[in-house]
């Protein structure tokens, strides 16, 4: 069989790429793009350590041999090579990734947000610590009213929830980032303007626990009470878990399944184990997020686990203290924290200080991940649009597979954060 240079390069150029693509190397354990190779991936292109080697070696042997004496064809390697990478591409199999994490879709069930109560002003009103948050794939935090902020605990399915809570009411400053989802909006009533935003865009099909303003349909919530053994105010002792919520949508009718395409942020690739360490970028140890005098929140890097430790000030104690989730002890840790900063206000007119973003105005947005920060723009232009999440180039911000804390920021806090 004749073989010609321009067939050396071409089939050398395609085993670069590969190798570029997979991570896969000539030396047992090395790997060029430094992530977890997916099995999938393992067993295509590398096979075993022998064969990847002598591969590797007879590919560089043939590399070296046709540059030698094809220095003429460089148009032509270099056409090939493109053709190759583009062809080991067309191997990747079809991206399917959880919306809430970028990891490969465990589940076809429809994402659950829970209404969070974050309350801590004294020993009666206070809510902390809060049980199950530490299983939402996605923490939400933003002011609702007085200066106090409320959570959303956002879940990949119902299937994924523990007893969660205390519950409390909905606002609609949540229920707009979750509208494009198609998730389900549990909680213990809401504010007129929640229920309004639910009338006009027909989402009460998905809305359990709310109100029946402007004779909107309301599908009651399932849940249970529990003081805890403290002498907490009764607003503050009411938990659900993911069987009542199950059986509230059951006797609502509502489908819990939902093939959700819609990414909630954009993540690094599962498939190619892609990560962002944001090179160059600076660096972003502690992050200090101030929503209003009494409601502050504390984020800092353990460079070991990759992740940010979450902190609450305590009005009551007058001190920062770890988010713990009650159910494990465990302290509440992120791969990602976004920071958006919106004009928020009060509603107008008699609106007992209940707050609205301003999402059609969109604002500055900041992504921390690997211990470093980028900064940006967000952008919801609709109540039916995702929020999206664009570099200062344009692009759409990276974020690591993982859980996410997203904070919507007012405005006026912005001389008031830090990182």
């Amino acid at each position: 069989m004749k073989i010609s240079r321009r067939s050396v390069l071409r089939y050398s150029g395609l085993t670069a790429a590969l190798l570029a693509l997979t991570g896969c190397s000539a030396s047992p354990g090395s790997a060029i793009l430094g992530g977890d190779l997916p099995d999938w991936m393992k067993s295509l292109f590398c096979g075993s350590a022998a064969s990847s080697s002598a591969s590797s070696e007879a590919a560089a042997s043939s590399a070296a041999s046709a540059g030698e004496a094809a220095a003429g064809e460089a148009a032509a390697s270099s056409a090939a090579s493109s053709e190759a990478a583009s062809s080991a591409f067309s191997l990747l199999p079809a991206y399917d990734a959880d919306p809430l994490t970028g990891e490969a879709r465990k589940s076809t069930g429809r994402m659950v947000g829970v209404m969070v109560n974050n309350i801590a002003n004294s020993e009666k009103q206070n809510a902390r610590p809060q049980r199950g948050i530490g299983s939402a794939d996605l923490l939400i935090e933003s002011k609702v009213e007085g200066g106090i902020t409320r959570l959303c605990a956002v879940f990949r399915d119902a299937d994924t929830i523990p007893e969660v809570g205390p519950l409390r009411s909905g606002r609609d400053q949540f229920l707009q980032l979750l509208m494009p989802h198609q998730a389900l909006y549990y909680h213990d009533g809401e504010s007129i303007f929640c229920t309004q935003f639910i009338n006009v865009y027909d989402y009460s099909g998905l809305n359990i626990g709310g109100k029946s303003y402007f004779n909107t349909p309301v599908h009651p919530h399932v849940a249970h009470r529990d003081s805890r053994g403290r002498n907490v105010a009764y607003e503050h002792t009411e938990f659900t878990s993911g069987k009542e919520i199950r059986q509230a949508a059951g006797n609502a009718g509502i489908g819990l399944t939902y093939a959700n395409e819609t990414p909630f942020f954009h993540f690094a690739d599962y498939r190619t184990a892609a990560s962002n360490d944001l090179p160059g970028a600076p660096a972003a140890k502690t992050i200090s997020i101030t929503h209003s005098e009494s409601y502050r929140t504390r984020l800092t890097y353990n460079s070991w686990g990759r992740s940010y430790k979450l902190e609450m000030y305590n009005r009551s104690k007058k001190a920062y203290e770890n988010t713990v989730d009650e159910l494990t002890g465990k302290q509440l840790t992120f791969d990602n924290v976004v920071v958006c900063f919106a004009d928020i206000a009060a509603y107008a007119g008699d609106s007992h200080d209940v707050q609205s973003v301003n999402y059609v105005a969109g604002g500055q947005a900041y992504l921390f991940t690997r211990g470093g920060v980028q900064v940006g723009r967000w952008e919801k232009p609709h109540p039916t649009h995702p929020l999206k999440l664009y570099t200062e180039t344009g692009e759409e911000m990276t974020l690591n597979r993982g859980k996410t804390y997203l904070a919507l920021v007012d405005n006026d806090e912005w001389s008031n954060f830090s990182y």
